[in-house]
């Protein structure tokens, strides 16, 4: 049987568990899945896809503002409109068609001025940490016909986890490494679509649909002897857990380095015992942590590269293969003008130089990003 997106697999979650520390400022969560009888197969670097439902609140008052009843019938819809808002639409991010379409029918200054403006970053922060509702709120005068409203929505989508188990140590589960995505405005509560579905509404037990996305692009070196450098902070490290496993499971020769970092160390240093257990176990062998409010300055991952900046460029002289997961709006970003700094230095050679040596790293695939 072939499980994907149209075809998910309901599989049931058989270990759920907070992370971060009860102090902490994020709600990081580790999810065992039971593969059952699925005959899924998956390999380090590769993602879960998972088919979530809307928040029971958000779309209650989604139809409460379009004046109609939970069980109202669609036109060309043969579920109910509670039915639709809960599992086949999204209703947290607006789509810019229904912004356009709210511009051209209310009257409401700011956005009228950016809409007319065409300042794409303009739009973007006016949108930022707003949902449907808030837009169906500018205007609460505004009677909005349901079957157009429909038209403005767009399929709810899966949303993919990196997996952070060996399928060679846990052959009849997945392991995901989930921050729990919440935030405040407008005097609202919100939350991510997926993080908190399977925080708020799944438990032990719980069936969830899922189906594996391969990643073929962010792989381990065939070569077992070839070393490698893991640069995952926060929840960026979950594939890393399972590199090491693999690794470990494999009887890997070469040398794995890890850069991990978060906020403290006391209550988000995720998978703390099973990292200080594989350095224990010679699987880890170099480990640079990087807490970025446990001190006055902030010291963020990057800045342990530039303090390990002769041995990390010894590592990649001598083959090894650099992987980064996470953030890829700032994270990524710092870390990629660390790695031209490191190179520069290292070589005292000129930008261009250094630019044409990590061209050469991401032609050889020893330079590899899951950003998201």
């Amino acid at each position: 049987m072939i499980w994907n997106r149209k075809n998910p697999y309901l599989a049931e979650i058989s270990e759920c568990k907070l992370l971060s520390g009860l102090k902490s400022k994020r709600e990081i969560r580790h999810y065992e899945i039971a593969l059952g009888n699925s005959k899924i197969i998956y390999e380090p670097g590769d993602s879960l896809g998972i088919i979530p439902q809307n928040n029971d609140e958000l779309v209650n008052y989604v139809i409460s503002r379009l004046g109609v009843t939970p069980s109202t019938m669609p036109v060309g819809y043969t579920n109910s409109l509670f039915e639709l808002l809960t599992n086949n639409f999204e209703i947290l991010m607006p789509t810019n068609r229904l912004i356009y379409f709210f511009n051209e029918n209310i009257s409401h200054k700011k956005l009228n001025d950016i809409v007319s403006s065409l300042d794409k970053e303009a739009l973007a922060d006016f949108k930022y940490g707003k949902d449907i509702l808030d837009f169906m709120n500018l205007d609460k005068d505004f009677k909005i016909d349901l079957d157009i409203f429909l038209t403005l929505l767009k399929p709810l989508q899966h949303r993919a986890y990196s997996i952070s188990s060996s399928n060679l140590i846990y052959p009849n589960q997945i392991h995901l490494t989930v921050s729990t995505e919440r935030w405040e405005n407008n005097f609202r509560n919100y939350g991510g679509v997926c993080s908190t579905f399977l925080s708020d509404m799944c438990s032990k037990g719980s069936k969830l649909q899922i189906f594996l996305i391969p990643n073929k692009l962010f792989k381990l070196p065939k070569n077992q002897k070839k070393p490698i450098i893991m640069i995952g902070p926060g929840t960026g490290v979950a594939p890393f857990i399972s590199f090491l496993q693999e690794r470990q499971a494999m009887k890997s020769t070469g040398k794995n380095w890890l850069f991990f970092g978060a906020q403290t160390k006391n209550y988000d240093f995720l998978y703390k015992d099973q990292i200080v257990q594989l350095q224990k176990d010679d699987v880890l062998q170099k480990l640079n942590l990087s807490f970025s409010r446990d001190q006055k300055e902030k010291i963020y991952v990057q800045d342990k590269m530039y303090e390990a900046r002769s041995d990390f460029f010894e590592w990649i002289e001598n083959g090894a293969y650099l992987y980064v997961c996470g953030d890829a709006y700032k994270m990524a970003k710092d870390v990629d003008a660390m790695l031209h700094k490191i190179i520069k230095l290292q070589l005292d050679c000129s930008n261009e130089e250094s630019l044409e040596y990590v061209k050469n790293l991401k032609k050889e695939k020893r330079y590899l990003l899951d950003v998201y």
